[in-house]
């Protein structure tokens, strides 16, 4: 029993030496991705103007970061269209001409890709390049370690990168400003951020420190250098930013004007004799005006006035409703330049929200195809061979859709089409979905306990009348009778 006691101490002790090994490579240092708290710089709305119409590539990185951190609504559109896609993929095998995907050893290739995607994260690894991407106009990284068991990637500080060129495989080439490292002013941490940098970069580094070359770019080729460029690779947003100006300068008025709603001014008026002599002596008067100055006391929003001469105020005021009207036609303004509806933000409508959406998605596609590729790329050179090889694809699946696209591709599979698919959109994986069906037949015998019920297709349906239509297929003037019958409903 002792034996076996220490036999596991011993063990848990080696694991945990191994653990904290790779913890410390990559997370535990203080300079990992050097996500320090800046404080947030106040732009005028001129010079907002200037670096989005003539400023350099870093001034706007730094302006669209600087926004992200401090705007409500700048974050919340970069993170509405990162997160907008679920990023569920499906890894298509490809067997060569004579080839079966059932041959034993072709098929434990298959099943080998697929659990190393599992081990790859891959929503959250991605949803952190489209959010990096949107933020600064391209996601710059590099892999750290790649092989069957394991993949480590580390994002790289985006001001001190580039990308100009592309290798014969038409792969985006990055270039590496070595003197990110002199940022690391303790000596203890840059030498575990070389450390933790492939050698490429960081032997770069102590060349240039040493005065063995002059140039302070290193180049990190296509196998391990990660590139995703957002369009341009501009930030794609930095157009929205001068509407949220305006709006903080507008909220900031309508606050100082209910300030002056609220203040109130008593006004005591000493009345005067027929023959306009003083009623009260100016001491007297003084009297009374500490007299009411004193029974206010406390109140801030009120200052008493005590004057012998008639005395009015006229008051430039703009109604309520017309400074709400302004607000919120600014806040429209906000999501109108950086093309997405306000509605998903705070809907009062479902007309055309979905064809938003649609658009919304289309944008990002651009992005995602470009991760469809390396990843494809990053199986194949792990898993292909002359046997079989491997396309990955990200299905246009997002957290708004994903019950139609399940309807979609159920009714597909009825005609023959795939079965994978509607089983996808409602979040298995490929390796999930085989696991729980042998779960459910081979273990728990699901299939023998539980007859499902027939399938509503090879049934009549007892529903009268045309079946209803999606909002996207109803004219306007439905969608508002409908909405005001839901509003006479709720009241």
């Amino acid at each position: 029993m002792t034996q076996k006691n220490n036999f596991n101490l011993t063990t848990f002790k080696k694991i945990n030496e191994d653990m904290v090994a790779i913890n410390e490579r990559s997370y535990e240092s203080d300079w990992f991705g050097r996500r320090y708290t800046k404080p947030i710089k106040e732009y005028t709305k001129e010079e907002v103007l200037n670096i989005i119409n003539s400023g350099s590539l870093e001034k706007q990185k730094e302006l669209s970061m600087n926004y992200f951190n401090k705007d409500g609504f700048y974050r919340r559109i970069i993170i509405y269209y990162a997160t907008l896609l679920k990023y569920t993929g499906v890894l298509i095998p490809n067997p060569t001409f004579g080839k079966s995907l059932s041959t034993p050893f072709i098929q434990k290739r298959y099943y080998n890709a697929i659990n190393y995607i599992e081990k790859m994260k891959v929503p959250t690894f991605l949803e952190n390049c489209a959010l990096r991407a949107l933020i600064y106009g391209s996601y710059y990284g590099v892999i750290l370690e790649q092989d069957k068991e394991v993949f480590s990637v580390l994002d790289l500080p985006n001001n001190y990168c580039c990308s100009r060129f592309k290798d014969k495989y038409g792969n985006n080439l990055i270039e590496f400003d070595v003197t990110y490292f002199n940022t690391i002013l303790d000596n203890d941490s840059r030498n575990k951020a070389l450390k933790a940098y492939p050698k490429v970069i960081s032997e770069h580094y102590k060349k240039y420190k040493n005065g063995k070359t002059k140039k302070k770019w290193v180049f990190i080729s296509s196998d391990i250098g990660i590139c995703f460029t957002m369009f341009d690779g501009r930030p794609l947003f930095l157009s929205v930013i001068p509407s949220t100006i305006d709006y903080d300068e507008a909220v900031e008025t309508e606050r100082e004007r209910d300030a002056e709603e609220i203040r109130k001014i008593i006004v005591q008026k000493i009345p005067h004799l027929n023959d306009g002599g003083l009623l009260f002596e100016p001491d007297e008067a003084l009297e009374m005006h500490r007299g009411s100055v004193g029974m206010m006391k406390g109140n801030k929003n009120i200052s008493v006035l005590t004057t012998y001469a008639d005395v009015d105020s006229i008051i430039s005021k703009t109604s309520a409703d017309t400074a709400s009207n302004n607000l919120e036609k600014m806040v429209n303004n906000i999501y109108y330049q950086s093309g997405v509806s306000g509605q998903l933000f705070a809907s009062n409508s479902n007309l055309s929200l979905e064809t938003s959406i649609k658009n919304d998605m289309a944008m990002m596609m651009h992005l995602v195809h470009k991760f469809e590729t390396f990843i494809t790329n990053i199986i194949n050179k792990l898993y292909s061979n002359t046997n079989i090889n491997f396309k990955y694809i990200i299905l246009p699946i997002t957290y708004y859709n994903d019950d139609k696209y399940m309807e979609a591709t159920y009714k597909m599979a009825n005609s023959g089409y795939s079965l994978l698919l509607p089983a996808l959109a409602m979040g298995l994986s490929q390796r999930d979905l085989n696991n729980i069906k042998d779960l459910e037949n081979d273990l728990l015998k699901l299939d023998e306990k539980l007859i499902p019920l027939s399938s509503s297709y090879t049934q009549s349906s007892n529903e009268v009348g045309a079946p209803e239509k999606s909002p996207q297929e109803k004219s306007k003037k439905t969608i508002q009778n409908e909405e005001s019958l839901d509003k006479g409903g709720s009241e």
